[in-house]
């Protein structure tokens, strides 16, 4: 019995009610040994890993992960969560060919959308479900499979696991499937920069063959039924259930036609069938999708298409462009948002209530926010943003009260320079969280710039130094963050914050140089030098430019002047970390402007990402020493030369 078995995910998803029958699990088993029943997925067999290798990594249900998801899907420009997520276009939309229209849901759009990517060689099959009399999930390959799966099932059926029916001819796989498949989806695709280790592989070196996946649709869902106890209710109130052609839900309603007639059922009389683990999801609209689809906000006949990202809008585009699509500006996107957070209150509703019943729950949904993270003992921190150490009395009073109405009472101050907000239970998250964005306060994940005080505030600065973290931040802290790419800022050679150890250091310089004419020969400057690289010789200063480091000091402290500013800069160190394995920075480029720097740093996230293969084990300074010091240099400056 499977019972025997140890399963992690038996023991954390599937005993707790949690299980939404992704399949995703299935989909990623090297061994092939998770088979699905009526009461979910369930180990046929004794697992290589006692269950726990990668079914657990890619459970939406342990984590759905989806602020670093979104950074992904959005081209690392994702925004704050929302009811109904961020999108580019909201439009209503149909099939112009009338055979996809009439027998589609609403329209039939997603048909036609994947009916267009067939045409034009972008998929060679689609994730899909099919029939109605015993809906099953599976792979279709053609316009003529394509047409004959249409249809809302309603059904929880493990969609992901048809992955594993790919042969090696499917390169491309679209994959349309409800909101929980989408995230078991994009937890599948972005493995590797979420898990930070390689896909399993088994004993005999079998492995998971995942195909592709260039485009995600998802589906519009309030809930879905238990397919043997929905199917046993229909067959006790006389249905036929091969005879059924179509269902569709609308309003309170489950409408069910079939060839003799529609049946009008309440969804009050079949809540009792409702997927367990359909009580507790809080995406009603597919929100990390590439298109989300759904009859609400739209007429009769229509379907509402939610184009979320570029590929999603320019799939959009070109279909409709090429006749497959008409498309119309009558949205409702108060509808939209209405039936979103129609289901968020159930979710609330039923998180309420198994907490009172003193039932287990994973707070599965913590990290759609950026920086939170799970603390050891089950409770969040929460990570808030400073302007790179500096916040007014009013921002830290703010994130004060959020510590003690929602956290233990404690902040810790990072080595990043955030705040974290310690001890938040799960079910806090999110009015912490609401409070958080409307407050003004600012979330973010790791890794962001961080810097000395600088000319603002230190007398020993010669740069600027907290501006010039904030730009950096917000310019590449997305794109940064999923490849831990630390970036340090020091506004002069003492290093403060030890530029140089970071993957990107940047360190303000000023060279100076001898006005003989001014100089007197009384030996301060040499007096003040650090580093012995000024002497003086017939009575001028001198200095030894293999010894000078560009400080300044020399210039600050000259009674007569004669030691001056020649240039002021930033210089760009790469490849430091004291991390697991810890490199040396080298230095890239002495004298840099801003303008400069900004090229630079952009340059040396492509040519980083070009280069690794081996996502969250290898830092920057660990793929300059593969690609060699010289070759690396010379690309990172060769384009951004072009590009500064």
């Amino acid at each position: 019995m499977s019972n025997e078995y140890k399963w992690f995910l038996k023991d954390a998803v599937v005993d707790k009610g949690l299980c939404t029958l992704c399949g995703a699990c299935a989909a990623v088993c090297p061994y092939e040994i998770i088979e699905f029943d009526e009461n979910g997925p369930r180990l046929k067999e004794e697992c290589y890993r006692n269950g726990e290798g990668a079914c657990k990594d890619v459970c939406q249900r342990v984590m759905t992960d989806a602020s670093r998801i979104s950074m992904n899907v959005f081209n690392f420009k994702a925004k704050p969560p929302s009811l109904i997520g961020q999108f580019e276009r909201v439009t209503s939309a149909r099939a112009t060919n009338s055979t996809i229209r009439n027998k589609g849901q609403d329209g039939g759009a997603v048909t036609a959308l994947l009916d267009y990517c067939f045409d034009n060689g972008l998929i060679d099959g689609a994730v899909n479900t099919a029939d109605f009399t015993k809906p099953s999930s599976r792979i279709v390959t053609n316009k003529e499979e394509l047409q004959e799966s249409q249809g809302s099932k309603y059904s929880a059926l493990p969609v992901m696991s048809a992955l594993r029916q790919v042969n090696d001819e499917l390169e491309n796989v679209a994959m349309v499937g409800l909101p929980c498949q989408v995230y078991g989806t994009r937890r599948t695709q972005f493995f590797k920069g979420l898990n930070v280790h390689p896909l399993e592989i088994g004993t005999d070196g079998e492995k998971a063959n995942i195909p592709n996946i260039p485009y995600v649709i998802g589906l519009f869902c309030m809930e879905n039924f238990n397919y043997d106890k929905l199917s046993g209710y229909l067959e006790s109130i006389g249905i036929d259930l091969s005879k059924i052609k179509k269902y569709a839900i609308r309003l309170d309603e489950m409408i069910i036609m079939t060839d003799e007639g529609n049946v009008e059922i309440s969804l009050k009389d079949i809540e009792d069938y409702v997927w367990d683990g359909c009580h507790i999801c809080r995406d009603a609209v597919s929100k990390v999708a590439d298109i989300s689809a759904g009859h609400v906000g739209s007429s009769t006949g229509w379907t509402t298409l939610i184009a979320r990202n570029a590929k999603g809008l320019e799939l959009l585009e070109a279909a409709e462009k090429d006749g497959y699509l008409e498309t119309s500006d009558k949205v409702d996107v108060e509808d939209i948002e209405d039936f979103a957070n129609i289901k968020m209150r159930k979710f609330k509703n039923e998180l309420k209530k198994r907490l009172n019943d003193g039932k287990e729950v994973n707070f599965y949904w913590v990290r759609d926010y950026p920086g939170v993270r799970p603390e050891v003992n089950g409770t969040n921190f929460v990570k808030i943003k400073t302007n790179s150490g500096i916040a007014d009395h009013e921002y830290i009073s703010k994130v004060a009260e959020l510590a003690g109405k929602y956290g233990d009472g404690t902040l810790e101050m990072t080595t990043r320079k955030s705040i974290e907000i310690q001890g938040v239970k799960g079910e806090h998250i999110d009015d912490l969280m609401s409070e958080v964005y409307e407050s003004g306060l600012k979330t973010i994940g790791m890794g962001y710039a961080t810097a000395c005080p600088g000319t603002a505030y230190c007398p020993e600065g010669i740069v600027e130094t907290k501006e010039l973290a904030n730009k950096i931040t917000n310019q590449f802290a997305q794109r940064l963050t999923p490849h831990k790419m630390k970036v340090g800022i020091a506004g002069c050679p003492n290093s403060c914050v030890r530029a140089e150890s970071n993957d990107i250091g940047i360190v303000g310089q000023m060279r100076p140089k001898i006005d003989e004419e001014k100089c007197t020969g009384c030996g301060r400057c040499s007096e003040l030098c650090k580093l012995n690289a000024i002497s003086i010789v017939a009575g001028k200063a001198v200095i030894d430019r293999d010894l000078c480091i560009n400080c300044g000091w020399c210039v600050r402290g000259c009674p007569h002047e004669g030691a001056v500013e020649d240039k002021t800069g930033y210089s760009i160190w790469i490849g430091g970390n004291d991390a697991r394995r810890p490199t040396n920075g080298i230095l890239l480029k002495e004298f840099c402007t801003e303008d400069e720097m900004v090229s630079i740093i952009d340059k040396l996230g492509k040519v980083f990402v070009k280069y690794r293969t081996k996502p969250g084990k290898e830092r920057l300074g660990n793929i300059i020493d593969l690609v060699g010091e010289g070759q690396f240099i010379k690309e990172v400056l060769s384009e951004s030369a072009s590009n500064g």
